[in-house]
């Protein structure tokens, strides 16, 4: 465990030097079959260094993939639940299209169900080898997706993982049982993140014939919170800093939104956890040690492309699928359509682009992931008439450029969000509304939907939020309900 705490130490130190590979390309001169290395992460917010929403945070590798890359400062889930988040970036289609909104729900036998090709599929059409790995689609099961599609695409199943309990066992449970937090009683070594890891570096040193697809699926910072001792150290319980919860947060929200939130489960353990004596602080540093791992895991993925012939050759696209509340509106979960929980890390590095270590704060979708690597790497848009998202590749070239579109995201069949470069609004099924000045006020504290000198910016947004909705389909699985735990997400 001392080993592990000494390259944190050093890795930290050297981060801020650490440049990648000098070429001689443009932006304007990407190859025409480069590889693609993509990264997802599994309920990772924006509590990283790059998007500045905690103090004290510690990612260094973070830092290192952002100066090689394109940082989208206000990136947005498609939804704020892995399955339907991962289902849209895989396929480009929103879930207004597909009629995956749950974790259960499987794509619909709509029109644009049926016609859209799984980013996998798209790139094995196209000639690449494709490489899976980790977690990339919800459970990565055969019903997620059209068997058939699946055999096509997959060259690699999951590796196995499981949650590790706490060294301490029960008395480490926080929340009525239903929320496990401590280090956990293995090392690095023997964490199932680090035998993905292994699948990816063993790619990574073949030769390979092809461009190749590698899908790399980071489980932490998923529950449970539990990682080795070494990175609960970088967060003493005395210096952590929590975030405000206003008493009167609630008091201008609608009231059907309201009465929602107050009685779900988790918004009830969150009260059971703040009554006791740290409970909240211990949360919270659990939650950051286990994001300190994720960003620890992430360096071993660059050192094996760094170290391989593929590190001028290859793009790398890195996106968590959607936010998390550690006590934000008194929430602790995902499942909502405040920035919280929709705001995401997002960097695309291409080997030679101009604009590396550049940060961008257009309001992007992971819906445009599929449009832009198309464009990147020169395939053929499937069906793209039906893609929702947009190619950011000029934002690739000039982040500073103006960008005409808004960021949607959905929860649920009818509720919808679309957020520009200042305002966030928020429709419910039930025609409520939320709006947010991020101008003023970036927490969201204050609900500006009544007034009405601000009719004309909410109808201007509301153009952008879907009209039509097609029916959730539940597929082959019951429908996880609200009181299951968490941690079957």
């Amino acid at each position: 465990m001392n080993q592990v705490r000494h390259m944190l130490a050093i890795c930290i130190a050297l981060c801020a030097v650490s440049e990648f590979p000098a070429t001689s390309l443009s932006a304007e001169e990407i190859p025409a079959t480069p590889n693609v290395l993509m990264i997802a992460v599994d309920d990772l917010s924006d509590y990283v260094s790059i998007l500045q929403n905690h103090p004290g945070i510690k990612t260094p590798n973070f830092d290192r993939l952002a100066k090689r890359s394109v940082n989208f400062t206000r990136a947005y889930c498609a939804a704020p639940i892995c399955n339907p988040s991962r289902v849209a970036i895989m396929t480009g289609l929103a879930p207004h299209h597909t009629g995956v909104y749950q974790l259960g729900d499987r794509l619909s036998r709509s029109k644009p169900a049926l016609a859209a090709i799984a980013l996998e599929e798209n790139f094995k059409r196209h000639g690449y080898n494709t490489y899976l790995t980790g977690k990339y689609y919800h459970a990565n099961e055969d019903h997620w997706l059209p068997k058939a599609r699946l055999d096509a695409a997959w060259t690699q199943r999951l590796a196995p993982f499981s949650n590790h309990e706490p060294k301490h066992g029960p008395n480490r449970i926080i929340g009525g049982g239903i929320l496990s937090i401590g280090p956990a009683s293995i090392g690095v070594e023997s964490m199932p993140d680090t035998a993905i890891v292994n699948n990816t570096r063993a790619w990574l040193s073949q030769k390979h014939d092809k461009p190749f697809l590698i899908v790399h699926g980071i489980n932490k910072p998923h529950l449970s919170f539990v990682v080795p001792q070494s990175f609960f150290d970088l967060y003493p319980l005395e210096s952590l800093v929590l975030p405000e919860t206003p008493h009167d947060d609630f008091d201008d929200i609608p009231e059907s939104v309201k009465q929602t939130f107050l009685k779900r489960g988790d918004r009830k353990k969150f009260a059971q956890i703040r009554k006791t004596k740290n409970g909240w602080k211990e949360v919270m540093q659990a939650y950051l040690a286990s994001i300190s791992f994720c960003d620890w895991v992430l360096g071993e993925i660059l050192d094996a492309l760094d170290a391989s012939p593929y590190a001028d050759n290859t793009i790398v696209v890195l996106w968590s699928d959607h936010g998390y509340h550690i006590g934000e509106k008194e929430w602790l979960h995902k499942r909502a359509l405040w920035t919280q929980t929709t705001r995401v890390p997002f960097l695309i590095s291409v080997p030679g682009m101009d604009t590396a270590g550049e940060n961008c704060a257009a309001p992007v979708s992971l819906l445009d992931i599929y449009p832009t690597l198309c464009e990147l790497c020169h395939l053929d848009q499937a069906v793209p008439q039906l893609l929702a998202g947009h190619s950011v590749t000029p934002l690739l070239k000039n982040p500073s450029q103006d960008w005409p579109h808004v960021a949607v995201t959905s929860h649920g069949e009818g509720n919808a969000a679309t957020i520009d470069a200042r305002y966030h609004y928020i429709q419910y099924a039930d025609g409520s509304e939320e709006l947010y000045d991020h101008q003023t006020d970036p927490r969201e504290y204050n609900n500006l939907a009544h007034q009405p000198d601000l009719n004309s910016v909410i109808k201007r947004l509301a153009e952008s939020i879907p009209k039509s909705w097609i029916p959730e389909n539940t597929g082959l699985r019951k429908r996880t309900t609200e009181s299951q735990s968490d941690s079957e997400e």
